[in-house]
């Protein structure tokens, strides 16, 4: 699907986001004009209960896609198009050897397998990275366990790797014809090892690879967002459409762009994140020890410079509305359903009937690592309107339980912007204020992080001063839902009982039942 705008006189700057489910390209004059944006679908491989694999020339194959037929649904020439910034998923590495090319296929945040090494990580090595690099939770998705993983089981794989790169620099490094003595990494994808970088520097920690076990040449170079780390090759150009030469800047991470797409630019300030995984992000100034400490929640360097963030997140957040399209409803690649369910939705009242949904279809936080998707409460009575609410508000919840920790540590939050494909949901946004008790604001553009990603292209070459201030003018107005003061006492009374619920023997449940998901088939 492309929409289209044409402009035929401006110089036009790419943004391709890199995401969990599917790549996405968008050209944008320096005016901050769409003239088109187009989407490519990646593909999962569910090897057994907890393991998911990508492949990663699948991935670059979507990319190309949705960059070609950008270009062509604009319906302009290669060389107007003068630079070129990608961004992409934060956890999830892709070990590549000298030539660039993968050892194995990517291990995603939605992979639960490394459950030993985050045992090894907690009780084995000492955790600088909880003073270093404001993270104290430890999950699967850490690079660390997934390098820990391979070397473990997979050791011949182990010996061929030469760097570690984040998804989108492994991208733009095959759009750009890059060996691994080129490596690079923005300070925000480095962020999303979770540990083994300094929060102060942005850099790499070698105090914390060399606990770990992780050669320190193994880590790619550090360069700023903006800089320039190679060129569009002849044979990119031919696949795409775009101009051999081309400039193609380092990008940022996915929740970064997302973030900044939203016009998060300063601390105090707030967005809900609405795509694969839910996350809900809080620009602060500095590390609060008192929220690194809190069991899910991420420290991270933001893409301007001096920006942090901390967000917290649900694995399968937006994963789990698909999957009840594609694997229960059966109608797998089709959009108008969700505007059905949440038609349908808007007709049951508040809190679901009693019925509660637990989003952990990739699992838990790391203070729940065993936790499933779970429905209770379901009766006779239970339709598809009423799972569907209930899973709109389960997130809803998780996020209450993120900005509680905010409050109680002085950072009140009145308003979260609202991007990533779950924005466009009215009902959705509207539960999320309930429950939160803060208003929800969808900004005038949704285009997400594609938009963020042609102003850093464009920043990057010179073609616009101040980043943060292009966004913010591109994005501006809005339409809002302010929370209903009735409607958040009542979600509070569900809140109440479904904290209760997790903390008491819903846990053990959980744990009971991870054995036989590890064991069947």
């Amino acid at each position: 699907m492309a929409s289209t705008s044409r402009t035929d006189s401006d110089d036009l700057y790419l943004g391709v986001d890199v995401g969990t489910q599917g790549s996405k390209a968008g050209l944008y004059t320096a005016a901050g004009t769409c003239v088109a944006d187009t989407y490519a679908e990646h593909v999962f491989a569910h090897l057994r209960p907890g393991w998911v694999e990508m492949d990663p020339a699948q991935i670059e194959a979507a990319v190309v896609d949705a960059i070609a037929r950008a270009v062509a649904a604009a319906g302009v020439d290669g060389a107007r198009i003068k630079a070129v910034a990608l961004s992409g998923i934060l956890c999830g590495p892709v070990f590549v050897d000298d030539d660039w090319v993968p050892v194995r296929p990517i291990i995603p945040f939605l992979d639960v397998r490394a459950q030993d090494e985050v045992t090894w990580l907690r009780n084995d090595v000492e955790p600088i990275w909880e003073t270093e690099s404001a993270n104290a939770s430890l999950d699967t998705y850490v690079m660390a366990t997934t390098y820990e993983w391979v070397r473990r089981h997979e050791p011949e794989v182990h010996r061929r790797i030469r760097k570690i790169l984040s998804l989108a620099p492994y991208i733009a490094g095959r759009l750009c014809g890059l060996r691994a003595t080129d490596a690079f990494s923005d300070p925000s994808h480095l962020s999303g090892w979770i540990i083994g970088w300094n929060a102060a520097t942005g850099t790499v920690s070698e105090r914390q690879l060399a606990a770990l076990g992780i050669p320190l040449e193994h880590a790619p170079r550090i360069v700023t967002p903006s800089d320039v780390i190679g060129s569009i090759t002849p044979e990119t150009a031919r696949r795409t459409g775009l101009a051999t030469g081309t400039p193609v800047v380092a990008g940022a991470g996915d929740v970064m762009q997302s973030n900044l797409s939203a016009g998060l630019v300063a601390p105090g300030m707030a967005t809900d994140v609405a795509g694969t995984a839910s996350i809900l992000t809080v620009g602060v100034a500095a590390p609060v020890p008192a929220i690194t400490r809190v069991p899910g929640m991420l420290y991270s360097l933001g893409t301007l410079p001096g920006q942090a963030l901390y967000w917290g997140y649900v694995k399968a957040g937006g994963l789990s509305l698909r999957w009840l399209r594609d694997e229960v409803l059966r109608r797998p690649g089709d959009d108008d359903l969700y505007r059905e369910l949440d038609s349908l939705a808007s007709g049951v009242a508040p809190g679901s009937d009693g019925v509660i949904f637990m989003p952990y279809l990739s699992g838990g936080n790391p203070d729940n690592p065993h936790a499933s998707g779970t429905w209770l409460g379901m009766t006779a009575g239970t339709n598809v309107a009423v799972l569907w609410r209930s899973m709109l508000e389960s997130i809803a919840f998780e996020y209450a339980d993120f900005l509680d920790v905010f409050a109680a540590n002085g950072i009140g939050v009145h308003e979260v912007l609202a991007v990533g494909g779950g924005a466009r949901s009215g009902i959705w946004n509207q539960i999320k204020a309930d429950v939160v008790g803060a208003t929800w604001r969808v900004p005038s553009r949704q285009d997400g992080a594609i938009l963020a990603n042609a102003a850093l292209a464009a920043f990057g070459v010179g073609a616009v001063d101040d980043l943060a201030a292009t966004v913010s003018t591109w994005v501006s107005g809005g339409a809002s839902s302010p929370a209903d003061p009735e409607r958040h006492r009542a979600y509070r009374t569900v809140q109440d009982v479904r904290r209760s619920i997790l903390a008491g023997s819903l846990r053990d449940t959980f744990a009971a039942l991870a054995p036989l998901r590890s064991t069947a088939g």
